[in-house]
């Protein structure tokens, strides 16, 4: 009997227990909550925010080259379809998006958004920038985007029919293009019928000067702390990282490594994610040392890519182990590649490689390899000769080849290589058949991978099961090391300390959280 009672007793703690743990828990956060609240109402906050732009050119979203430009559309202009922070495909302007069969797409649009003049926005203004697009006087980094569109069928003010010429693989990310009023153009033309041109995003144009851009808040029902965005134009970086350091900008994006050289290290705050630009070895999988799957193997493990990122990139490279190692949702970010030296002797050894006189030798051939390397690229040019040291350190010999780009074309043509180190603009979609399909430079054949790669091509908007299907490709690149990955370059938010609130994002959009920017008093 007293058993149970003290059994009684003691569940009675334990549940008192877990609801103080529970009590504590939310006062705790609801005082957190208050104490950001009322931070917000006692300081002095500014609601204007200044940003840098070097070299402009145009505002026009669909003509503009300059990165800064693109980014900053992205608040004036949007898309029918956009991208997430983890590169998930969102619909924007578009309310759905069916895809009928290979070639043929039906789109809805959303039948209540407005421009920034008070247009309602229809099915004409996206055959409007489509066609534009396509016409052959324009040029404009979105073209590719539609080079593929065969015809525009318009269904009514709300529904589009796109047929394609071929079957694009991850067609709806082709539809992140900009869309722009019809109203405000001369027919199937750029040429402005208006002095601004205008978009559905949550800011627009209100002046346009010879040295600085105005944008308001075009919707005040957003919930967005700044309500005025100036563009302060400038003719080059130089001018940029004075004007920064003067305050005269609160912000601005640069992909240079060395920009601590203009500005110091003090005094401002940095926020970093990974570019477009994704450097590798290729590594020729039909060479007679190459094919075999652990000489590869080793080679990953003997690259210290630490020590390549901090003595040729200033630590400022991303440091990475796969094409989609850039913060995508379908990389699994549990499997990093280590350096390892102890593993790569363990892996030759196993493999029938012995060390004489400093060179692993397998059946009477030295394990010697050629490196080749673009002779115009200064910082490619250095990592191979850093490379070459590396393997050098561990019995590997690497000799480092200086050719021009042209020159390394036709090696990857004529399959007349070992290694080259090389690199890729990254797409804004998930394709990596360039890496293990058909025809891929590396010479790599895995029916795995190629079943894997056609099925993916018929997964409509199933992240769960694509992520599977990605996972499993992933195991096998580590497995077999088809290729090396190396690093992506870095893109850069250099911001005065008054700017506050989450500056994260990613190379296609550094704008996804500037609801909750603001500025304070200095």
């Amino acid at each position: 009997m007293k058993t149970n009672v003290f059994k009684y007793i003691f569940f009675a703690l334990v549940i008192f227990m877990i609801g103080l743990a529970i009590y504590l828990l939310y006062n705790d956060r609801k005082k957190q909550v208050y104490n950001t609240e009322n931070y917000e109402l006692k300081i002095d906050m500014v609601r204007e925010l200044n940003i840098g732009i070097s070299s402009y050119d145009t505002i026009d979203p669909i003509l503009s080259n300059n990165r800064d430009i693109q980014y900053v559309d992205k608040l004036i202009f949007e898309p029918l379809i956009d991208i997430t922070e983890d590169f998930k495909i969102e619909n924007k302007l578009a309310k759905e998006v069916s895809k009928i069969n290979d070639i043929t797409y039906i789109v809805k649009l959303k039948d209540d958004v407005y421009f920034q003049d008070g247009e309602k926005f229809t099915a004409k203004d996206v055959i409007f920038t489509i066609n534009v697009l396509k016409n052959n006087n324009i040029v404009s980094i979105y073209k590719e985007n539609v080079n593929n569109i065969k015809e525009l069928q318009k269904i009514d003010d709300y529904t589009i029919k796109i047929i394609l010429n071929e079957k694009v693989d991850f067609f709806e990310y082709m539809m992140c293009i900009p869309i722009i009023g019809s109203h405000c153009y001369n027919e199937n033309s750029l040429d402005l019928k208006t002095d601004i041109p205008v978009g559905t995003g949550k800011f627009k144009i209100t002046k346009i000067e010879k040295d600085r851009i105005i944008l308001e808040k075009a919707n005040y029902q957003n919930e967005s702390k700044i309500i005025k965005i100036n563009l302060i134009l400038k003719n080059n970086a130089k001018d940029l990282y004075s004007a920064l350091t003067n305050k005269e900008i609160d912000f601005m994006v640069t992909d240079n490594t060395q920009y601590e050289n203009y500005i110091g290290s003090i005094g401002y705050n940095v926020t970093q994610y990974p570019g477009r630009e994704f450097d590798y070895l290729l590594l020729n999988n039909e060479d007679s040392i190459l094919n075999d799957r652990e000489v590869r193997k080793a080679i990953n493990h003997a690259i210290d890519r630490n020590q390549i990122n901090y003595n040729i990139y200033n630590n400022k490279y991303n440091i990475c182990d796969f094409p989609l190692d850039y913060g995508s949702y379908l990389y699994n970010t549990d499997s990093k590649t280590e350096y390892d030296i102890n593993n790569v002797n363990d892996i030759l050894s196993k493999d029938g490689w012995t060390i004489k006189k400093d060179i692993w030798v397998k059946n009477y051939k030295e394990l010697r390899l050629r490196l080749l390397v673009d002779k115009n690229n200064d910082l490619r040019l250095k990592t191979a000769e850093k490379i070459k040291e590396q393997l050098k350190n561990i019995g590997i010999e690497i000799d480092v080849i200086k050719v021009n780009s042209n020159q390394i074309n036709n090696y990857i043509k004529n399959k007349n290589y070992d290694i080259i180190l090389t690199g890729n603009i990254i797409s804004n979609n998930p394709n990596i058949s360039t890496y293990f399909g058909d025809n891929n430079s590396s010479n790599y054949k895995n029916e795995e991978i190629n079943n894997i790669l056609n099925e993916i091509k018929n997964i409509d908007n199933q992240e769960d099961i694509l992520k599977q299907k990605y996972t499993r490709i992933e195991e096998i690149y580590k497995e077999d090391i088809p290729f090396i990955s190396l690093y992506f370059n870095n893109i850069f938010i250099l911001s005065n300390k008054n700017l506050k609130g989450d500056l994260s994002g990613n190379w296609y959009n550094i704008f996804y959280n500037i609801d909750r920017w603001y500025k304070v008093k200095e």
